[in-house]
């Protein structure tokens, strides 16, 4: 017999497994059939080995497919890896601003005060816009938001014995459609400041978390801007981003 030939018993056993393969219910069954019926040790040795060749094929595939999609992940990781990450800044969003003297308001009831400086001296701001005297928000999350104003006189500039002075400051935000304000935080006192003293002094101080979209203002008013004190470290309003918003 030729050796290189092989024989009809194991080309039965060949053409058995390639024809079950596709049916994979049927395949251990018929095939336990068949090793029964076909008792040939170099039967057995073709099923072994061919089931062993075709783990090997399966195993080599799966390998294939991961490192595709690891490679397709890889590729794409700046367009749906990275998606979470869009639109937010590098930086937390923050603001403080100093009182402008030379541009203070008259009146004595509520004045809007925009005259604030936001690169000079203290002042900065980062991930947020400074447009007429306000901040908007760029990015939504919970702020902290703060402001300090000082009231002060000097005789010299006037007498206000017996005035009733209702010293106020509110922290306003506006929607991004530039409508319905509404007052955050407000502080103050009523002062009636006598005669009896050179110098008259007041302070308030506000702060607090909110919630806050962007493109919403935040604005500062004020009663007797007159009154300010023009020191950067007296007159300022800030905010900084605590975290998302969920």
């Amino acid at each position: 017999m030729d050796p290189n030939r092989i024989s009809e018993e194991d080309t039965h056993c060949l053409r058995t497994f390639l024809r079950l393969q596709g049916n994979i219910d049927l395949q251990e069954t018929t095939l336990a059939n068949q090793e029964t019926r076909l008792l040939s040790e170099s039967c057995r040795r073709m099923k072994q080995a061919f089931q062993g060749a075709m783990q090997k094929v399966s195993a080599a595939h799966l390998v294939q497919s991961l490192q595709l999609a690891s490679e397709k992940a890889s590729t794409m990781g700046a367009s749906w890896l990275d998606l979470p990450k869009k639109n937010k800044p590098d930086k937390a969003p923050l603001a403080h601003l100093i009182i402008d003297g030379n541009k203070i308001p008259a009146g004595t009831k509520k004045v809007n005060l925009t005259s604030w400086h936001h690169d000079k001296g203290w002042a900065n701001i980062r991930n947020m816009t400074f447009s007429d005297g306000k901040l908007e928000v760029n990015h939504d999350g919970f702020y902290y938001l703060y402001t300090n104003v000082c009231f002060r006189h000097h005789e010299a500039l006037g007498n206000l014995t017996g005035q009733i002075l209702q010293l106020m400051v509110y922290v306003i935000k506006t929607d991004a459609k530039r409508r319905n304000p509404v007052v955050l935080m407000k502080g103050g006192s009523t002062k009636n400041w006598s005669g009896d003293s050179e110098f008259h002094f007041y302070s308030v101080n506000v702060g607090g978390f909110f919630k806050l979209k962007s493109g919403e203002i935040i604005s500062i008013q004020v009663s007797y801007p007159s009154l300010l004190d023009r020191s950067p470290e007296g007159t300022y309003f800030g905010a900084f981003k605590i975290r998302d918003i969920d």
